[in-house]
């Protein structure tokens, strides 16, 4: 991975060169193609904050870019290779004092996690199995640069679809997730504190959680030493075919989880990748162990309010409030066609509507029901296509990244379960101390 600022600048400097920006705006199909395999490759190459932007623009503008990019931007969610060991000792060599390191004992070689910004190794740390979660030299020094020409190339798509929308706040906030990711002393203290509420909630709650214990003598601002965890990967887990009641219980405790997370706590573990989760079943008791909390989002009491508000007036067909609403919250733009205003409510309308099944007649919510999945697609492109000045809304973006990760992990456990209490519960809290 090219590590200087100057070098990265100048691989971005040549790929918005290369790309042309008279050329993007033309809205040449096979150009636009070309550009996107272009961009792909040179964020694939790049790593660190370009290639993590270029896989958020991938996931939270796939309606607002023209399909040819959102194709190969995708691509880069499975782009990640391994770094030579020789790159991450000198990582370890600079973070670490010479009497540290040595206290490391047999250290993987390879890695067994990759990322775009990190690479994760084991080794033996006192008598104990650890993890460490090991920075790519380079990547915190590059993210201004890297996201400044990443924003001239996503107006610029932006453009050939017809839109007029300011991407300042959207690529602020990635800015911000951004550096709060390459900085590990913020995410071992995100970590501790949710590691605290998790184990008040073990005392309380009928599910069972883990986060790994933070080795704070061995952790730096780009080297972060944790203990290792044992259990299967999600996905493992789920290709083992476990029965039902196993599937349920799982299912109810990613649902009861996010529920505390952001409705309770307001704090968010906005990552949905489901490498951030392992499931340990030894002792025939189902544990669900909590890994990675670099996008650790904290949410507001009153920001909580403004959003069970908005899910309320969705709830309750009151348009003209919930258009208003919408703009205040800043969801929606109010130069926005009245198309698109309905668009919103139809959409806000079908992501509720597992709350209300009962009221249907149903007794539960069938999460593999693939008419639900596409109904929700086909809204949220309904609404994309209305939009012209409106971009991603910042404040829900990564929000909705975890809920979506949420929806997926249930609809891959094929589970129906009631949650009309969830939606009970909301209200509650909303009209209590929240």
């Amino acid at each position: 991975m090219k590590s200087s600022t100057f070098s990265r600048s100048l691989e971005l400097a040549k790929l918005v060169a290369k790309v042309g920006l008279t050329e993007l705006r033309s809205g040449n199909v096979k150009s636009r193609f070309d550009q996107a395999v272009l961009i792909a490759n040179s964020l694939s190459g790049l790593k660190g904050a370009a290639m993590k932007a270029g896989q958020l623009l991938s996931l939270d503008l796939d309606n607002y870019f023209p399909p040819e990019a959102i194709e190969i931007l995708s691509q880069l969610q499975n782009a990640a290779v391994s770094h030579p060991f020789a790159e991450i000792d000198a990582v370890l060599t600079k973070e670490l004092s010479p009497q540290q390191k040595a206290k490391l004992k047999n250290m993987s070689l390879g890695p067994i996690g990759v990322a775009s910004i990190a690479q994760v190794h084991k080794a033996k740390y006192d008598n104990q199995d650890v993890v460490l979660k090991v920075q790519y030299p380079g990547v915190a020094d590059s993210i201004d640069s890297d996201l400044k020409i990443l924003k001239t190339v996503a107006v610029s798509f932006c453009q050939l679809t017809g839109r007029k929308m300011n991407l300042d706040p959207l690529f602020q906030e990635f800015r911000t997730i951004l550096n709060q990711e390459v900085d590990y002393i913020a995410e071992a203290g995100f970590q501790r504190l949710y590691k605290e509420h998790i184990e008040k909630l073990n005392a309380t709650g009928p599910y069972r959680y883990r986060v790994p214990k933070i080795i704070d003598e061995m952790s730096t601002q780009h080297v972060l030493t944790m203990g290792l965890e044992s259990g299967s990967s999600l996905r493992t887990w789920v290709s083992t075919k476990p029965n039902a009641d196993q599937r349920q219980e799982l299912a109810c405790a990613v649902l009861d989880l996010y529920f505390h997370e952001f409705f309770q706590w307001g704090l968010v573990q906005t990552d949905p990748n489901w490498g951030n989760f392992l499931v340990d079943t030894k002792d025939s008791q189902l544990t669900l162990v909590l890994l990675d909390f670099g996008a650790t989002r904290r949410y507001e009491p009153e920001f909580i309010k403004n959003y069970i508000l908005l899910l309320n007036l969705a709830a309750e067909k009151k348009s003209a409030a919930l258009k208003e609403h919408a703009i205040e919250f800043g969801l929606i733009d109010r130069r926005e066609s009245p198309a698109a205003f309905k668009a919103l409510e139809v959409m806000l309308s079908t992501a509720i509507k597992p709350f209300f099944t009962k009221i249907s007649g149903a007794t539960s919510f069938d999460f593999s029901d693939k008419n639900h999945a596409v109904d929700s697609q086909n809204a949220a492109k309904s609404l994309s296509d209305e939009l012209v000045y409106s971009a991603p809304p910042y404040k829900l973006m990564f929000l909705h990244r975890k809920l979506a990760g949420v929806y997926s992990i249930l609809k891959s456990l094929e589970v129906k379960l009631d949650i009309s209490s969830y939606w009970q519960k909301m209200t509650d809290l909303s009209e209590g101390n929240l």
